[in-house]
């Protein structure tokens, strides 16, 4: 992975448990594979919030990026891990991402300290003091997470340009969750002339960032519709944006179903509609997840049928 190229499209992997609770990894292997047979996929993400990093402990990040490399590696795809330390101080951040490296990672997705939900925008500099402690402690490239205001942090255009000023920062995964967010930060990025990748993480306006100009993606909506994503944005590259449209539209009400308020269920729902598909044995999370109600399911499993992932 460079600067100027560190592929396209990265799928953001959940992780299936047993019914004890305990990751099962060859479940886990089977969901990379499903992934990695996807044309178009240039490489996997652990360890961020569609794979319940938070409910993970040291060990078991370790044993998910081991997993993920293994399957990976072998078919020349790239593996990014994502760093959430415990506790969240700059030398932690740091410690993380030089395991990762040391592991085989052949990158990391760095998520922003829960205090910049306190107040980061006030103070730019300490985003990108944090993120160079980071970058600098290791060889492998950079994709900032902008969780945007879903997480409580409010990335404004300044926050985001000190973060990207560091050097190893070669991209940055957008999730504001409005088309106008994330061509603020498209616009910003653009301008700061560093050839930062801008990738959306936005599963449900993928449309409109596509249209904006958006350099690809990367999402836990690949786990379900993956060949539909990317069809999508190669038909905006061509210019049919008719064609990319009725792809959003026909799939419009699946993304809202997944993605609805609470963002809390977001996994579950995600493992739920893998459950139908026949890619997991069951839709498992852990606490404090909660799992898709009755009706919620009901809804999901009736979209899957109706667009024929499902019979």
């Amino acid at each position: 992975m460079s600067r100027l190229k560190i592929g396209r499209h990265f799928a953001a992997l959940v992780v299936p448990f047993t019914d004890s609770g305990e990751i099962d990894e060859p479940a886990f292997r089977k969901v990379c594979r499903f992934m990695l047979d996807v044309d178009g996929i240039d490489g996997l993400v652990v360890n961020a919030n569609a794979g319940e990093v938070d409910a993970l402990t040291d060990s078991e990040r370790m044993l998910v990026l081991k997993l993920a490399i293994e399957e990976a590696h072998p078919r020349k795809k790239t593996v990014v891990a994502g760093i959430v330390p415990v506790p969240y101080t700059n030398a932690v951040a740091a410690r993380s991402a030089q395991e990762a490296e040391q592991a085989g990672a052949d990158g990391i997705l760095l998520l922003g300290s829960i205090a910049f939900g306190r107040g980061v925008d006030a103070v730019p500099e300490v985003a990108k003091q944090y993120t160079s402690d980071v970058a600098s402690s290791i060889r492998i490239p950079v994709i900032y997470f902008m969780a945007g205001p879903l997480s409580g942090i409010n990335y404004t255009p300044e926050v985001v340009k000190a973060i990207c000023e560091v050097d190893n920062v070669v991209a940055i995964k957008d999730t504001m969750w409005t088309p106008q967010g994330f061509e603020n930060n498209y616009k910003s990025l653009k301008k700061l002339g560093r050839d930062t990748t801008v990738l959306s993480g936005n599963d449900n306006c993928l449309f409109q960032n596509f249209a904006t100009g958006c350099d690809g993606t990367l999402l836990v909506l690949h786990m379900v519709m993956a060949k539909k994503v990317i069809e999508m944005y190669d038909l905006v590259q061509r210019n049919d944006l008719n064609a990319a449209r009725e792809i959003h539209d026909s799939h419009d009400a699946l993304v809202r179903l997944l993605f609805a308020r609470p963002m809390l269920k977001m996994v579950s729902r995600v493992k739920y509609a893998l459950h139908q598909m026949g890619v997991m044995d069951n839709y498992l999370t852990r606490d404090p997840m909660p799992a898709p109600t009755e009706a919620e399911r009901k809804a999901i499993s009736a979209e899957l049928r109706a667009l024929g992932y499902i019979k």
